[in-house]
């Protein structure tokens, strides 16, 4: 697959490219070097710098896949053609893997501050085209903890599972959002029947919960699971709370 083509050039450039420092710091004060390397975080260029990639990667792939290409501006007498680089803003990215280890996505992240985000009208993620309601994050790296547990964990978000997972807690995935796909569930269900929903901590993820469990209560063993109140989810949890192991997460159970 195209895709899987970029995952190596975009994380030598993480680890070696001068201009990738801001990235390389802000990986760091999250996640462990081991856990970058399981899940192949990766640094994307912007247009000056393009040339660093297209070193390691033919640029024609890149056209191929829409990640670089040429706009139409009309901001002056004449149009002028200008170079486009999808993931311009968002130079963090990692690959999003099927179960089977196949890169079916890049999911980019910005790290510009909330204020020029509004500003430049810039989402914090941005992902290639793939169907995300089609796929679990983390199923892949976890689907044998699953097994061996016989039961899921389903969170949120990415950051969620690779925190829990630096903790301890193996058995689990990410839906992408406080929703849950007939197809997310389905391929959940191959793995086990058993699932422990740790949703975030607010209106959406409540009401997440509620659509889950109508929808699925009668497919499924479904039961709700929080972290303490004041906190958004686990991420932020085990963060703020220096947690080394997830046994020291007092969970509140509703069953």
């Amino acid at each position: 697959m195209i895709l899987n083509q970029l995952v190596d050039p975009c994380r030598y450039l993480l680890k070696n490219f001068p201009e990738a420092e801001d990235c390389r710091t802000y990986l760091n004060s999250r996640l462990k070097e081991e856990t970058q390397e399981l899940f192949k975080f990766g640094y994307w260029p912007n247009m000056t710098n393009m040339q660093a990639l297209t070193q390691l990667v033919d640029e024609e792939l890149l056209r191929k896949k829409g990640l670089l290409s040429y706009r139409m501006i009309e901001d002056t007498l004449f149009p002028r053609r200008v170079p486009w680089n999808y993931f311009e803003d968002h130079p963090l990215i990692m690959p999003f893997r099927d179960p089977y280890g196949r890169t079916v996505g890049l999911i980019g992240r910005t790290l510009l501050p909330e204020k020029e985000m509004k500003e430049k009208r810039i989402v914090k993620y941005k992902n290639t085209e793939f169907k995300k309601g089609n796929y679990v994050f983390g199923l892949y790296e976890n689907k044998q903890h699953i097994l061996d547990q016989g039961y899921v964990y389903v969170v949120e978000g990415q950051f969620d599972v690779m925190k829990a997972m630096e903790i301890g807690l193996k058995n689990i995935v990410a839906i992408g959002g406080s929703s849950l796909s007939l197809y997310q569930f389905s391929v959940i269900a191959r793995y086990t029947n058993n699932i422990t929903l740790l949703l975030d901590n607010d209106e959406a993820g409540e009401k997440g919960r509620k659509r889950i469990a109508d929808k699925f209560g009668k497919l499924a063993n479904i039961r709700d699971l929080y972290i303490p109140q004041g906190y958004k989810d686990i991420d932020e949890y085990i963060i703020k709370n220096g947690i080394d192991n997830y046994t020291e997460i007092p969970f509140a159970v509703k069953d």
